[in-house]
């Protein structure tokens, strides 16, 4: 099932709703209202490489910050 997020018009709400079909009719949660914007998808990347693109964020293992896979190698 798709996660869509929404923007509704009426009552100026942010709202992701999980809908059983592409094309399924939605409504605000807050207000009731069918007067709704699909927002655009947001896509989060992962990056594979030992790159680290803060450096400075993490103490631990020379400074890397990594999602918590320090190493102190870059």
């Amino acid at each position: 099932m798709p996660l869509f997020s929404y923007h509704c018009r009426e009552c100026d709400a942010e709202f992701e709703l999980l809908l059983a079909r592409f094309d399924s009719e939605a409504e605000c949660p807050h207000c009731g209202s069918p007067d709704i914007d699909r927002l655009p998808s947001r896509i989060g990347a992962i990056s594979s490489g030992n790159s680290c693109a803060m450096k400075s964020s993490c103490p631990a293992a020379g400074g890397c910050c990594c999602h918590g896979n320090c190493s102190g190698k870059h």
